[in-house]
């Protein structure tokens, strides 16, 4: 495909933040469609699958697109990261069955299906983000943008007329995955050949091989954050299949624990918006003008803290009867739980602003600490909350792993800062 010569700087940044808006409103999107057309069961094990996917989809990225999108001397050419991506997406299917073992997932026909096409799409997603990765080294994030506002526009559009024809999910998701992969192929892979062409003759050579498992180690830390991260925000997940698969709690209730949830993602999404602010930041680190840097911290801090106030406290007296008017719904049980886990969100965005600030610092490795408590302590307090209190026990457990990362990350924080002093 031919592509356009010179795109002005106001269209690569409209595309590329349309591309990431359509690929946060995806997933709210589908989770709303499934609600609305199929029943209270189906929907929960279609919820608990999506969380899987999202979380097995990591093992796929391993975290490679920041590293490779920043590669513009390109120490390692596109077969390397070509190479790369394959041997991730293999490891993701070939671990997918001894871990829903291992957490005792719902091993019958129905559920297993939806678990592995909705592990289909998610693939298609791991091999999109390595041409993403490409179109940003190139600095033409606008195709990138255009690629995830098609798929995912066209893909919501498939499932909903999927569901609304067939009434089957596992035909429609089928029929989802299938699309997205074709999608990849006649569009990003297409616009590829314009930087770079595969070739798949030569793409085990050892030179590749060497690169592939360079770019495996660099990465791998940056991996087992997001992993053992989006672990601990599955755990509640978890714990309520395992519930539902006794008969402890009612159908339906995974379906509302990840409709509630959502509103703590949508929080994280404001770290995107404050992202100048952090690379103002990383210059004046460098460039060791302290008094500037802690003045921008500080505003970063207000400026999450006061939206966290007003976003929490609307949360509370208008959050449940939007969401259950949206989702069709009754979620009027719900109130704490929703501003419970909204709270919890602008924890977690402002651990996510330490986090970063700690990547400035170069001194990522030390939250390995405060990740295997916050793991530690989401296992030891999850089941029993979920057992007491439902939904409401889940949001606690949550708030409660929050709080230490937000603690933890704020107090190596600070003790770098004032070692720089």
């Amino acid at each position: 495909m031919k592509i356009k010569t010179n795109p002005s700087a106001k269209e690569i940044y409209f595309w590329n933040l349309l591309g990431n808006l359509a690929a946060a409103a995806v997933s709210v999107i589908y989770l709303l469609i499934v609600t609305r057309l199929q029943s209270a069961k189906i929907a929960d094990q279609y919820s608990l699958a999506m969380s899987i996917g999202n979380l097995w989809v990591i093992i796929g990225l391993f975290q490679v697109r920041n590293y490779q999108g920043t590669d513009v001397k390109k120490h390692h050419s596109f077969d390397s990261y070509f190479l790369t991506r394959m041997l991730t997406i293999l490891i993701m299917i070939l671990t997918i069955i001894p871990y829903l073992r291992l957490v005792h997932y719902d091993m019958s026909c129905p559920s297993l299906l939806i678990m592995l096409l909705l592990l289909l799409y998610r693939i298609s997603d791991a091999f999109s983000d390595l041409f993403q990765g490409l179109f940003q080294q190139e600095e033409r994030l606008d195709i990138a943008g255009k690629s995830m506002v098609y798929r995912y526009s066209l893909s919501i559009i498939i499932l909903f007329v999927g569901l609304l024809f067939s009434k089957s999910l596992i035909f429609s998701l089928l029929i989802l995955g299938l699309f997205n992969i074709f999608f990849i192929i006649i569009y990003d892979y297409q616009f590829s050949k314009n930087f770079v062409k595969i070739n798949l003759s030569s793409l085990f050579v050892l030179d590749n091989l060497k690169n592939c498992f360079q770019i495996i180690k660099i990465c791998f830390p940056l991996f087992f954050y997001g992993f053992v991260l989006n672990q601990i925000f599955n755990e509640p997940r978890l714990v309520i299949a395992l519930e539902l698969q006794k008969g402890l709690l009612k159908s339906g209730l995974q379906r509302d624990y990840n409709i509630l949830f959502m509103p703590v993602f949508f929080m994280s999404l404001c770290v995107l918006v404050i992202r100048p602010l952090i690379t103002e930041l990383s210059k004046c680190w460098y460039e060791k003008n302290l008094q500037k840097f802690d003045s921008i911290v500080k505003k970063l801090l207000i400026m999450l803290l006061g939206l966290g106030i007003i976003v929490t406290t609307a949360a509370f007296f208008i959050g449940v009867p939007i969401l259950s008017l949206i989702f069709g719904i009754n979620l009027s049980d719900n109130t704490l739980a929703l501003t419970i886990l909204v709270f919890s969100g602008i924890l977690y965005s402002v651990a996510l602003v330490f986090e970063n600030i700690l990547t400035i610092f170069r001194k990522h490795s030390y939250l390995i600490v405060v990740y295997i408590l916050m793991f530690i302590v989401s296992k030891c307090i999850t089941k029993f909350q979920v057992e007491t209190n439902g939904i409401l026990g889940a949001a606690i457990s949550f708030m409660i792993v929050m709080f230490i990362y937000m603690l933890g990350s704020f107090g190596i924080f600070i003790w770098i800062r004032k070692r720089k002093i």
